[in-house]
């Protein structure tokens, strides 16, 4: 389309606001699973300092 010039402008122009809100919406699913996630490891945080007699391994 670029190479076609001007004539395309309004095409590229969706295809890119189009392209925006898909991201826009993928970004909006990663924060509510960031947040998740992080208010998990704070009720194990919790958790672990309520139960302070449990040893927890970590293998990575």
């Amino acid at each position: 389309m670029r190479r076609q010039g001007s004539a395309t402008t309004k095409e590229r122009r969706i295809l890119l606001e189009v392209h925006k809100n898909k991201l826009a919406e993928q970004i909006e699913r990663l924060q509510e699973h960031y947040k998740v996630i992080n208010e998990k490891i704070e009720i194990y945080r919790q958790w672990e300092l309520e139960n302070p007699q449990l040893e927890v391994a970590v293998e990575q």
